[in-house]
């Protein structure tokens, strides 16, 4: 199991998605920089079925 994220990283998250939504788009690959180094990042946002949110709550708690 992966470790649980910050809540600032969960922030940037939600509002990086949020933006990504209201641009129209589901996917973005792009490159950053940080701390000395260029990373490529792949972001794809995929809706969870109603039917699986039981699943998904059960694992943040």
């Amino acid at each position: 199991m992966q470790p649980p994220m910050t809540f600032e990283i969960c922030h940037a998250l939600t509002q990086l998605t949020r933006q990504l939504l209201e641009a129209g788009e589901q996917s973005i690959e792009t490159h950053v920089l940080a701390k000395g180094q260029v990373y490529r990042v792949a972001l794809s946002l995929e809706p969870v079925p109603t039917a699986e949110l039981p699943d998904v709550i059960q694992r943040y708690r």
